[in-house]
């Protein structure tokens, strides 16, 4: 096979990173992957990725990148009783007081433990012959050519149990950061005189506490699991219910703006029976437990504006967690690493020149659409801090009935999830079609939110 490039760097072999490597495979004959940990055989959580125990979302636009990169991968999941079927239909969403209407939408996801779909990804990663992985190893620095403004590979110190550790620099026409939240990037490109990238931070100070269950057939309305978000400001509590492989329930309790879910069984049972639908409280009630309790803090929704640098190295770019994280309550995170792989991989089709300019417009569009979701639900809450953006209460309210009518129309509530997973822009809701929809439609379709009793409503399915 013929290459368009020869080395490529990537750092960090969480989701994000594994997903660049998989895109830059197809243009590079060499790529190496850089990661601090010990990579584990099995299916375990690891010190790198401390969330990865808790309940995960993988929507309908990261399952189709993944699958067109893995085409074996979800039946593979599926075989180890991790259940695949449609996100709307088999799948369940309780916000505002209402269930969203329960129907076949023709958008299909999976719900599986995030070891389990990380460790499968990792060794079909591990198994293209052009990518290399070297674990243990951390990143010091950028090695940086100054007079062509160039990021021209890493230094690596190795970290090997017995010896004492040794510096290497890798070099590499193109190196990738995909490290997560703890990305050094901006005290990089400060070093070498590029200055730091202008950070937008909205901090919600989320808590999580996630159990893990037997899960038995029929349990939870015979679904793959279900969403139940607050209802802000009266309300700042979630859980997400998500069935896994094994026959396991991964549930996840989380509190905003410091309502943290408690980590002690008493505790925890009582914060699962405040929770807006009672089967939340049943299920975990009389299912048997098969894991402790753990817990998880995400302080703030941080985006990192490398598009705006004045300027920028050529041969380095960030993606993923490093580039922007968004409030996990809202499982958009690994969809939007995959979408971001697959802009990467349109970029390096052509010359790596220029590169970062048409990777960080394409960046900015795909981060927009879940850093409004995520920023403009955090922002319902008046403790949360930041600019709201010109229109906002405007266009709640306008939300407002979205989510009441996508309880009752399919059409609406299916491009309500196409736009959440990101396969549509924002303005899909916005259009006139869909506008007059909405401000037509919905004083017939739905009852004043006044008048549903949070949990009356049953997600029975819609077959019409």
């Amino acid at each position: 096979m013929s290459y368009s490039h020869q080395s490529a760097l990537v750092i960090g072999a969480s989701m994000g990173g594994l997903l660049a490597a998989r895109a830059l495979s197809n243009q590079f004959a060499n790529v190496t992957i850089i990661e601090r940990d010990v990579l584990p055989d099995t299916e375990v959580s690891r010190k790198g990725v401390p969330q990865s125990g808790h309940a995960h979302g993988l929507l309908a636009g990261g399952y189709r990148v993944m699958d067109a990169y893995f085409p074996d991968l979800f039946d593979e999941l599926e075989s180890r009783g991790a259940p695949r079927g449609d996100v709307v239909g088999d799948f369940l969403w309780y916000q505002y007081g209402r269930w969203k209407l329960r129907h076949q939408s023709g958008l299909t996801g999976m719900t599986v433990s995030r070891p389990c779909l990380e460790a499968a990804i990792r060794k079909r990663v591990k198994a293209l012959p052009n990518v290399r992985f070297i674990e243990s190893a951390e990143v010091h620095g950028l090695s940086h050519d100054t007079s062509a403004q160039r990021v021209t590979g890493l230094e690596i110190r190795h970290h090997e149990e017995g010896r004492p550790s040794r510096v290497e620099r890798c070099l590499a026409e193109l190196v990738i950061d995909s490290s997560g939240r703890g990305s050094h990037s901006p005290k990089w490109l400060e070093a070498h005189g590029y200055g730091r990238p202008q950070e937008t931070i909205v901090k919600v100070d989320v808590g999580y506490a996630t159990r893990v269950f037997e899960r038995r057939p029929g349990d939870f309305f015979s679904s793959m699991g279900g969403v139940i978000t607050a209802n802000p400001p009266e309300s700042s509590r979630y859980a997400a219910i998500l069935a896994a492989e094994e026959d396991r329930w991964v549930v996840t309790l989380a509190g905003s703006v410091g309502d943290y879910p408690p980590t002690d069984e008493a505790g925890w049972l009582a914060f699962a029976k405040s929770i807006p639908v009672p089967e939340v409280y049943e299920l975990f009630s009389r299912a048997r437990p098969l894991s402790d309790i753990a817990a998880y803090r995400f302080p703030a929704n941080r985006r990192m504006h490398y598009e705006r640098m004045k300027r920028f190295p050529a041969g380095y770019l960030v993606l993923g967690d490093a580039l922007c994280s968004f409030n996990p309550i809202y499982g958009q995170g690994m969809t939007t690493a995959a979408t971001e792989a697959k802009a990467l991989e349109s970029c390096v089709q052509d010359s790596l020149d220029g590169i970062s300019k048409r990777f960080y417009s394409q960046a900015r569009k795909i981060v927009d659409i879940p850093w409004s979701i995520a920023t403009g639900e955090d922002f319902r809450f008046p403790q949360v801090e930041g600019q709201r953006p010109p229109g906002y209460h405007l266009l709640n309210r306008y939300l407002d009935r979205v989510h009441a009518l996508a309880s009752a129309d399919p059409v609406v509530c299916k491009r309500f999830f196409e736009v959440l997973s990101l396969l549509a822009p924002p303005t899909a809701l916005l259009t006139p079609a869909m506008a007059w929809r909405v401000m037509t439609s919905a004083s017939q379709r739905y009852a004043p939110l006044s008048s549903a009793m949070p949990g009356a409503q049953s997600p029975t399915r819609h077959n019409g």
